[in-house]
């Protein structure tokens, strides 16, 4: 009753009463960690990542949302999603000013925001959402809808390829899903625990006058939920991004096509009646540039030998194994993932995979409050730089900048979460 009492005096504010919606709400969570990081045994000498301590945030968010009836079975709705700053974070794409990893924006909207239509055919929206990166939360929550942090998620190896820059020798900003903005969305109804979302963006098409290709992508999840089975299939297929403008004859048509980034990842879990749940899942993804030529060089790989090539396909195969037990307010979790060498158009790189171990605990304080402990490791191959798949998780400390080659990430973190 007092969310909503907010909630109609918020709006009221805003419209000046005239045309505030009587079911607005406002909802969200806090969720912020205590961490020990570090990362040794990089592969060129003195860059290791020193251990530290900091404060992460791990998406703490503000939600407004409302619907109204508009009759015959269908229904307007709209949802606005901000990121919430905690401790001294300064962005998503930005390191803290203490060296810990950048974490979420302040403003308005930065997280799912769109406005919709739904009724018995389903529901089709617009605006900004997340895609194929958070489809593992249909058998694996972990740091993703619970109390845990971040870095405990599975997609510590299953977002990225591990790819590592020829620039620098660190690890490369290569990771596969996100929040598309620009997006046109439709999810089916639910039958029988089977439903389906497709996704359309160009989020970051250029408009630019001689644009020899226009950047695009598609996302596809089905998901059957039904009794203690839960089945998932996600597709990603992103076209032409980073395309470049035709200036004819200083560059030929040839060489104007952007990237391409293909994914696919198939999961199931299956839940017993004594709180048991164990889950797998397989991810592939696959990066290459359209016109075969170096303009991906930054994400280049050093192969085995130390020899130094920039790659027209980047290939890798991946898989997690998630398990959890929940009796009462506890609840034990441990994931393990693996990644394999990545494969290239030169042959495989080798000892380019790594593997992840996640041990952590949540205590449920009330239905809104909890507590959790986690360790989370990653080992890495010498030509690999897998880390927290998320900025505000990473060790390194930047969404730009990984970790050097052979580097193996280790956090120990406390966290406390409190939704409203």
């Amino acid at each position: 009753m007092q969310k909503k009492i907010i909630a109609l005096a918020v709006a009221g504010l805003v419209s000046g009463g005239a045309f505030a919606q009587s079911n607005v709400t406002i909802s969200g969570e806090f969720k912020v960690g205590f961490e020990g990081v570090s990362a040794g045994g990089a592969t060129v000498a003195n860059q290791n990542m020193t251990s530290r301590t900091r404060v992460t945030d791990n998406n703490s968010k503000l939600k407004f949302a409302g619907e109204e009836a508009l009759g015959n079975g269908l229904t307007a709705w709209f949802q606005v999603e901000s990121a919430i700053g905690t401790s001294d974070n300064t962005g998503t794409t930005g390191a803290q000013t203490n060296g810990a990893a950048g974490a979420n924006q302040t403003t308005i909207g930065t997280r799912n925001t769109a406005v919709g239509l739904k009724g018995a055919w389903g529901n089709v929206y617009m605006g900004k959402w997340d895609a194929y990166y958070n489809t593992i939360a249909a058998i694996d929550t972990m740091g993703l809808a619970d109390g845990h942090g971040l870095a405990t998620s599975s997609l510590d190896i299953l977002q990225t390829n591990g790819a590592v820059s020829t620039a620098t020798g660190q690890g490369a900003a290569n990771s596969f899903g996100s929040r598309y903005a620009n997006s046109i969305m439709y999810s089916s109804p639910n039958w029988g625990g089977f439903m389906a979302n497709v996704n359309y963006s160009t989020q970051s098409e250029n408009t630019a006058a001689n644009m020899n290709a226009k950047d695009h992508l598609w996302a596809f999840n089905p998901v059957y939920n039904n009794g203690p089975l839960t089945v998932f299939y996600a597709y990603l297929k992103i076209s032409n991004t980073g395309a470049v403008v035709v200036v004819p004859p200083a560059i030929p048509p040839a060489l104007a096509s952007g990237s391409n980034a293909t994914a696919n990842r198939l999961g199931a879990s299956w839940t017993f009646p004594m709180g048991l749940k164990i889950g797998l899942a397989c991810d592939k993804n696959k990066l290459e540039t359209a016109d075969g030529s170096a303009s991906l060089g930054a994400l280049g790989v050093v192969a085995t030998g130390g020899a130094v090539a920039a790659q027209s396909r980047r290939e890798r195969t991946a898989w997690a194994l998630p398990i959890q037990w929940v009796t009462g307010p506890h609840k034990v979790n441990f994931s393990y993932a693996r990644s394999g060498d990545l494969k290239t158009d030169m042959g495989t790189v080798g000892d380019s995979g790594a593997k992840l171990y996640v041990l952590g605990y949540e205590y449920s304080l009330s239905k809104r409050t909890s507590v959790a402990t986690s360790y989370t490791m990653i080992n890495n191959g010498n030509n690999a730089a897998y880390d927290g798949w998320h900025p505000s998780s990473s060790v390194a400390g930047s969404a730009t900048t990984g970790l050097s080659a052979g580097a193996d990430p280790r956090i120990l973190q406390v966290n406390i979460r409190h939704a409203f």
